[in-house]
């Protein structure tokens, strides 16, 4: 069951709508490019272009259904993950759940997962531009169910004080079963434009919820780098080859 509140919070958001801001003229290179936006801008979801295998992600995510845990249980009911990359497979929420103290001592590694998805684990491994990774998961949301209202705004872990986000690395958010009826709502911006296949970088430093409306679940992979490291740059191409797209079609 959706709670009152966040139906509330889509209805009073689903509407509002952005534009991306023009880059300044004094920045020239892809990474001062790339670092503005992610970093100095109020956007709200940018468009990769990216190339997905969407039939391969549908079969193995449809696969990892006998290993999906609730996530964020104590706030939310009906979201559940997995882990491709991380701890293990059940650990699917921020590391300083499991009594680490630093984050460069954590573990993490491709779970046994990742081997019954390979498809997915060769996109992350060959075709997308970083050198490591904290977590990739499955991300479902079950039939009439919600990620209520929150913002994952940098600062609450230990590392994130002075938040780089070239530095640090961010969240990118792949739709493989998007069910109509099926809603990501920012604050202030309106309804992300998943399709299946498409990924985004999202700004959930906005407060933001998702609802599933729908008769079937919803599943998602986001993959989240440790930095980019020697592929900087090629990050870096990505995001201004992608904004200057999205630019084109607004």
């Amino acid at each position: 069951m959706i709670d009152m509140s966040t139906l509330e919070f889509y209805q009073k958001n689903k509407d509002c709508s952005w534009t991306l801001p023009d880059v300044p003229s004094n920045l020239t290179t892809n990474i001062e490019i790339a670092s503005w936006l992610l970093n100095q801008t109020d956007f709200g979801w940018l468009e990769l272009d990216i190339n997905i295998d969407i039939g391969g992600w549908q079969l193995e995510s449809l696969m990892s259904a006998p290993w999906l845990v609730p996530h964020r249980e104590d706030e939310n009911t009906g979201w559940n993950s997995a882990c491709l990359h991380g701890i293990d497979i059940a650990s699917t929420g921020a590391w300083t759940n499991y009594g680490y103290t630093e984050e460069k001592t954590v573990p993490y590694h491709w779970t046994s997962l990742s081997y019954r998805a390979p498809t997915i684990r060769r996109f992350w491994e060959t075709q997308f531009p970083t050198d490591k990774y904290r977590r990739i998961r499955f991300m479902e949301l079950e039939p009439d169910c919600a990620i209520n209202p929150h913002s994952d705004m940098p600062g609450r872990l230990p590392g994130e004080e002075n938040f780089d986000a070239l530095a640090f690395g961010i969240p990118i958010n792949i739709a493989v079963i998007q069910p109509d009826n099926c809603y990501m709502v920012l604050e202030g911006k309106g309804v992300v434009p998943f399709k299946e296949g498409k990924a985004f970088i999202v700004n959930i430093r906005h407060t933001h919820a998702v609802i599933n409306q729908s008769d079937e679940p919803r599943m998602h992979v986001i993959g989240h780098s440790y930095g980019y490291g020697e592929r900087l740059e090629e990050f870096a191409e990505l995001v201004v080859r992608s904004y200057n797209l999205a630019k084109i079609a607004q």
